[in-house]
């Protein structure tokens, strides 16, 4: 098992828009084979903070996943929302 997590910045005044676009790709992703969580949470003391938190069976799934359609539809909409690069770490399940 394939454990990612990431953090993004929204641009200040734009973490509902990046929110919107999330809530309307994330779901989608759980339906991708091997994918067996896909989760976002927003900071509660700064809405411009979220954090992503993905598991998948196997490498090939998160290949698969970054592959997808919605997944580069949803990158490129949140891409100009962004301040700065996401921190990604991956991890392996124990």
């Amino acid at each position: 098992m394939i454990v990612l997590t990431a953090t993004m910045k929204a641009k200040e005044g734009s973490g509902n828009d990046l929110e919107n676009i999330i809530k309307g790709t994330a779901p989608k992703f759980l339906k991708d084979p091997g994918c067996m969580d896909y989760k976002v949470h927003r900071r509660m003391d700064n809405a411009d903070l979220f954090f992503f938190y993905e598991k998948y069976e196997d490498h090939d799934a998160l290949a698969y996943h970054a592959a997808t359609p919605h997944f580069k539809e949803m990158f490129a909409a949140m891409k100009p929302l962004l301040d700065g690069k996401a921190e990604i770490l991956m991890y392996k399940e124990i």
